[in-house]
């Protein structure tokens, strides 16, 4: 009996040691209540990984330097609580997860939110250069915010959130107010500076800005999904009716993110713990796109990736690629493979 309660004691221990082992992930460091360390692995076991598991996709990876960069909070960051009593008071959220990417002049950005939704929802910004963490902000929502788009002659990000009736909305940053937001002093949330809600779109999922407009795309995992065009106007903002779309268009089931680059449009399909997908269509100019269906003549291919893809993002010839699957309810999980990384590849031409 003794003998049974002490192996009974130990398993425990070994359990809980094994915990707050997984929590640190690579060596613990911290940035203003932000942890900057790689939650799950060191970068030559997790380019080992890609290149064991997904061959392709390790083989699209700059040469010269395989371009990646740490997702930094996923262990802990500073945030606030979004209701009840303690509203407004400063908390240390350990659920964040990463859903929009997105390259800020000199910066990278990555939202995330709450997964117990009692905490507003983050930005991350990154130095570019570097890849060093710098801050975070923290958003007057607890919206998914799953995609985000930077307007570069207009100097404005907008970001996919939500109202309080769940109605399809974007929300927009200007640069400077991205800029001058200091949460470590002010310990509040910052106020977007314009709000837009939008018609013609179920939910506002994901978002990309290309030619002076903004694509939003609502997310479904059963059935097909959609794609607004809304063509900005001299100040930047949507055109005349600002909330409705100038076209809509068909998308495949579970879209997480759209890119464009050049010729091509690429979306990441990814839902639930298996492999996720780009799938790349030609890109004729607006003007001539049809429904995206994985049979139009449209399509050229598809390429398979890690689980739980979110946002692509277009910087020149590179597409970026943001994971949510180290995020706390994934990686404690031992059956998800964690990309606590964004990962910068080519695609082939074709």
């Amino acid at each position: 009996m003794k003998k049974s309660f002490l192996f009974l004691i130990l398993a425990l221990i070994g359990l809980i040691a094994g915990f707050f082992f997984i929590l640190p992930g690579t060596s613990f460091k911290q940035d203003n209540g932000t942890n900057t360390n790689a939650a799950n692995q060191d970068k030559e076991d997790f380019y080992q990984d890609l290149k064991e598991n997904y061959p392709d996709i390790y083989q699209m990876l700059p040469e010269d330097d395989k371009a990646s960069f740490v997702i930094p909070g996923l262990l802990e960051t500073e945030t606030l609580v979004s209701n009840g009593d303690e509203k407004g008071k400063v908390k240390t959220a350990r659920d964040m997860t990463p859903q929009g990417l997105s390259f800020v002049g000199d910066y990278i950005i990555i939202s995330a939110y709450s997964k117990g939704k009692e905490l507003n929802s983050v930005l991350w910004v990154i130095e570019k250069q570097s890849g060093e963490f710098l801050k975070t902000i923290v958003l007057p929502t607890i919206s998914h915010v799953g995609g985000m788009a930077y307007d570069t002659e207009h100097q404005r990000l907008w970001i996919t959130t939500t109202d309080e009736e769940s109605t399809s909305q974007i929300s927009a940053l200007n640069l400077q107010t991205v800029l001058d937001d200091d949460f470590k002093q002010s310990k509040e949330a910052i106020s977007f500076d314009y709000q837009i809600n939008l018609e013609d779109i179920s939910g506002s999922s994901y978002m990309t800005y290309h030619n002076q407009a903004l694509f939003v795309g609502y997310f479904d995992k059963d059935d097909k999904g959609h794609i607004g065009y809304y063509k900005l106007d001299d100040n930047g903002f949507p055109q005349k009716d600002q909330n409705k779309a100038t076209a809509v268009f068909d998308t495949p089931e579970q879209i997480q993110g759209i890119a464009i680059i050049k010729d091509k449009v690429i979306f990441s399909q990814s839902y639930g713990n298996k492999d996720s997908k780009l799938l790349v269509f030609n890109n004729p100019g607006i003007e001539n796109w049809k429904h995206f269906t994985e049979n139009s003549d449209q399509f050229i291919q598809q390429y398979t990736t890690p689980a739980y893809m979110q946002q692509v993002f277009a910087n020149g010839d590179e597409l970026y690629l943001l994971f949510e699957s180290s995020a706390t309810q994934y990686r404690l999980n031992p059956s998800v493979e964690s990309t606590d990384r964004v990962i910068a590849i080519t695609l082939p031409e074709k």
